[in-house]
């Protein structure tokens, strides 16, 4: 295992962290309550944190996509390194297969099981998008359930969060309403 880093930073939703290690970025945090909470996510597997004009060039480059990408403007990741070392094959198979999906676009669960070989594998794919450590990077906010019921979303803020992303990529599946039932 390689040595982490970490920084948070500035976006229009608010402070960010960004952890990442040789191999490649080990994690996104999007806001939680206070900017204490969220340095704490982002620093919880012993990076050691570094302020953001001290990032090297690449991280600096996720950074700035990062706020671009929460700015509404159309970003996409591809090509960027993901240290994938605290996961296993099945969500690394279905994170990649999700960061091909692009911006504006959603997929539901048994749809990206399908992609990854695993039919059957929703609910596995469900519990794969809890953890996933790269929101919006891997953008589990595009993942739906069927009939476009928005599904779950772990990151801070929850469902609102998961609604509001969407939103920036102009994709509303519920006509813009939170659906308390099927």
């Amino acid at each position: 295992m390689f040595k982490e880093w970490a920084s948070h930073f500035d976006t229009p939703i608010g402070r960010c962290g960004l952890a990442w290690t040789e191999a490649g970025v080990t994690g996104v945090q999007l806001p939680d309550a206070d900017l204490k909470q969220t340095v704490a996510q982002i620093t919880r597997h012993g990076a050691e944190l570094v302020k953001e004009a001290d990032v090297p060039p690449e991280i600096a480059e996720v950074i700035a996509a990062l706020k671009a990408f929460l700015s509404g403007e159309p970003t996409g990741f591809d090509g960027l390194r993901l240290d994938m070392d605290r996961h296993s094959p099945f969500e690394r198979a279905a994170y990649d297969a999700l960061r091909k999906v692009g911006w504006g676009q959603t997929v539901t669960y048994g749809e990206l099981a399908a992609v990854i070989g695993r039919p059957n594998g929703a609910q596995a794919i469900g519990m794969a998008m809890g953890r996933n450590s790269w929101p919006v990077i891997v953008p589990c906010h595009r993942v739906l359930g069927a009939n476009g019921w928005l599904g779950g979303f772990s990151a801070p803020g929850g469902m609102l969060t998961k609604k509001a992303l969407l939103a920036r990529e102009g994709v509303y599946p519920d006509g813009g309403q939170l659906k308390l039932f099927e």
